[in-house]
């Protein structure tokens, strides 16, 4: 992709972005937290790695073209894959839990209605019934999906878990912000499969003729 703009800081502003959303779909591709920055710093000394994970020429190349296909036919699904990274790199624990519902909220509540067996009236009823039937939609039973199979109660509690924090609602204490930290990698878990699997499933963002396309932003 080229891009053209009308000076160096116009430039430099839109690299940050595009190149930022191919990190977003390579993130979600390779489940590994990437962050990106225009700020020169003195770099840290090099910590140690037990393991390392090597992107190859031929994944940045898919992530950008990735990136471009959902920016052409589905932007508000490449913004969730932005919340999911910013929950990924986030070393704020309040953040990182509130990057990661969003995530999932984005999908569900503008996705929803392009689903067939999702309820419409129920969905309706606002976010967490949203998330509630796309859920289902895409797992089934609630026993049946990945990660918090059973707990029915799951949603409420994270929606309720994201709304003190975005709002700050609930007093912010040591305990809190542990007790939040101690849900991060379940959350991410479930957005990465939710994402990952909606996007293989029943977005279809690159299937048929534009105006076919499924759904439509």
């Amino acid at each position: 992709m080229t891009t053209r703009a009308p000076g160096e800081d116009a430039a430099l502003r839109a690299a940050i972005v595009f190149f930022g959303q191919m990190l977003d779909s390579l993130t979600i591709a390779i489940d590994q937290p990437l962050s990106l920055s225009s700020v020169e710093t003195t770099r840290p000394a090099r910590r140690p790695h037990e393991v390392r994970r090597v992107v190859d020429e031929s994944e940045f190349e898919m992530a950008f073209a990735e990136a471009q296909l959902l920016r052409e036919g589905s932007p508000s699904f490449l913004r969730a894959l932005g919340w999911y990274r910013k929950g990924r790199y986030a070393e704020d624990p309040l953040d990182a839990y509130l990057a990661l519902w969003n995530s999932i909220e984005i999908v569900a509540s503008k996705y929803y209605r392009y689903v067939d067996s999702v309820d419409k009236e129920r969905a309706k009823n606002g976010a967490k019934s949203q998330v509630w039937e796309c859920f289902k939609a895409l797992w089934g039973d609630c026993s049946e999906w990945p990660f918090i199979p059973g707990d029915s109660d799951w949603i409420d509690t994270s929606y309720s878990t994201r709304k003190d924090i975005a709002h700050g609602i609930k007093k912010l204490t040591v305990e809190h912000i542990t007790a939040v930290g101690e849900k991060r990698q379940q959350i991410s878990d479930v957005a990465h499969r939710f994402l990952r699997d909606w996007r293989e499933r029943l977005l279809e963002c690159d299937r048929g003729t534009p105006s076919e396309m499924l759904p439509s932003d």
